[in-house]
């Protein structure tokens, strides 16, 4: 990608200095009683006018009208727009699965996609996952992706099996033990068929997930591939045990200590294979793919998975595809490497265009980067104004260093008018480095996480 010749440089000086039959008789849903009748009577207000809307009104009849499409953008709107109502609140809920359930009777893949995920959410209070999974399955029949990558999800789960509580973590539910016929099965041979069926759920997530041409973004791909890398181990649980129902003897444990200490998979690693997929969706401009692709070869893979060596040009290729489709995040990490020298060759002139393009763009940790960069003369001409201003930038993007590098710059009159020491702006960026430093870790990484999410 060509963006040398001072382009981006200039670009970024030039920034700094410049109704339905609805009642409230009948059971309304769990909380009503807290809310107050005059938040009440303002949802229903609010339910009432959603439904008198023009455009829904016209939506509301094509669903009417039989056509499996328009039922669930119906069912979505209500989701989207009225499921955190107080007013009738269950009759809303019964009201969309009624549209879902509509479109589900024509075979529609995409309604059940969105069945599984409320039955997958916690959020509307109507987790089944065991249900969910069913629904999913009924929509990666059909061919829906979003469908299939629901399957995917829970299937990949090691605490999810069709006798474990909901919670995840390989807790066995005993009245679905009951139902299943598997109540007087002893804990070895339940986890039997705990390993069974996660072998062969996980044998049809697979076969769902892959394609031959996955579309950008395939989340089932992207799981896949995810999976490859690591594996998905048996939980120390419910792995088989060697010899378990033979007497205890020292022999025995000292010749199978080396194999109790070794995984037991339910999706045995393979990172070649989760190379193949990510390469295939790279080539179709999958942006987190290619990223992906740059991670592995910065710095290399060895493990159970396979092996890969390092190879900066491969991580270049991989990154600068990223970046030329338009990933502000590569042009930062892309930047940041070859301006450091850390682990590929070092290009300061390169390093900071590609730095300075995702400084532009307002991504704080880049512009930390661009202003060491001007401050030193790395890569750019030297400017400890332009390095100032960037780091005050960065410092309302809630970077603790940008606060602290303002603050000292002010301090000794590095990058301000005339030189001058400017003490009432250090104390101000001390104490926006006080505040950014006071934050919790859970708030930190609240911030941190939000901020990135912008250029994701």
């Amino acid at each position: 990608m060509a963006i040398l010749n001072g382009r981006v440089a200039l670009g970024l000086a030039l920034a700094i200095v410049a109704v339905p039959a609805h009642s409230q008789s009948g059971d309304l849903g769990i909380g009503i009683g807290s809310v107050s009748p005059e938040a009440l009577k303002a949802s229903e207000a609010r339910v009432k006018a959603w439904y008198a809307k023009p455009d829904i009104l016209a939506l509301k009849a094509e669903a009417d009208a039989g056509k499996a499409a328009p039922q669930v953008r119906f069912a979505d709107r209500i989701r989207d727009d009225l499921l955190g109502e107080s007013w009738s609140r269950d009759k809303i809920r019964e009201n969309m699965m009624k549209y879902y359930a509509m479109a589900m009777g024509q075979k529609y893949a995409p309604a059940f996609a969105r069945v599984g995920l409320l039955a997958e959410s916690v959020e509307y209070g109507m987790r089944d996952l065991d249900e969910s999974l069913d629904y999913y399955r009924q929509g990666a029949e059909a061919g829906d992706r979003d469908a299939v990558a629901g399957y995917v999800r829970l299937a990949f789960k090691p605490g999810f099996c069709s006798f474990c509580e909901d919670g995840g973590d390989l807790k066995t539910d005993h009245q679905k033990l009951m139902k299943l016929g598997h109540g007087s099965k002893k804990r070895p041979e339940i986890f039997a068929l705990y390993r069974a069926e996660k072998r062969d759920m996980i044998a049809k997530a697979v076969a769902f997930a892959l394609v031959a041409r996955p579309r950008p973004g395939d989340e089932a791909s992207h799981l896949l591939a995810g999976a490859l890398q690591t594996g998905i181990a048996v939980p120390q649980l419910a792995r088989e045990q060697q010899g378990a129902d033979k007497p205890f003897s020292f022999s025995d444990y000292a010749a199978n200590s080396a194999e109790r200490g070794k995984p037991q998979w339910l999706l045995e690693p393979d990172l070649d294979q989760a190379i193949t997929i990510l390469s295939n969706l790279s080539g179709r401009g999958d942006i987190l793919a290619s990223r992906k692709l740059a991670d592995i070869y910065l710095t290399g893979r060895t493990g159970s998975a396979g092996t890969i060596a390092k190879d900066p040009g491969k991580y270049a290729f991989y990154m600068k595809r990223a970046v030329d489709a338009g990933s502000i995040l590569a042009a930062y990490g892309l930047g940041f490497e070859l301006l450091s020298g850390r682990t590929i060759p070092a290009d300061h002139v390169q390093g900071f265009e590609y730095a300075a393009k995702a400084a532009l763009a307002g991504f704080g940790p880049a512009q930390v980067t661009a202003a060491y960069a001007y401050r030193e003369g790395r890569g750019v001409a030297k400017n400890e104004a332009f390095a100032l201003a960037l780091f005050e930038k960065a410092a309302n993007n809630s970077q603790l260093d940008g606060a602290e590098q303002a603050a000292a710059m002010h301090r000794a009159g590095r990058g301000t008018p005339g030189g001058r020491v400017q003490v009432p702006d250090a104390v101000f960026w001390e104490k926006k480095a006080a505040a950014i430093k006071a934050l919790n870790p859970v708030m930190a990484e609240a911030v941190r996480r939000a901020h990135f999410d912008k250029f994701e």
